[in-house]
């Protein structure tokens, strides 16, 4: 089945009217494809976990510093939130 000119005029005006997206149900399909391939990369949940930890680890240590009395440089005062 060939879509028409008729076709195209008629599924924009039903997009039009009711406020959907063209790439809705394709996007929504690639996002779900994505996360299930995300959800079992080992690698990558190992190199996530492990950038977790170290960003813990710079939490701990710039906390520390502060309390120690030693000044945080600026662009490490984000790690104290």
């Amino acid at each position: 089945m060939k879509i028409t000119n008729k076709d195209r005029k008629l599924f924009s005006e039903i997009v039009k009217k009711h406020g959907l997206k063209k790439e809705g149900i394709l996007l929504r399909l690639f996002k779900r494809k994505l996360k299930d391939k995300i959800a079992k990369d080992k690698d990558l949940q190992k190199t996530l976990k492990d950038a977790d930890k170290k960003l813990d680890d710079i939490k701990k240590a710039v906390k520390d510093m502060k309390a120690k009395g030693y000044k945080v440089p600026p662009y490490m005062q984000k790690y104290l939130k």
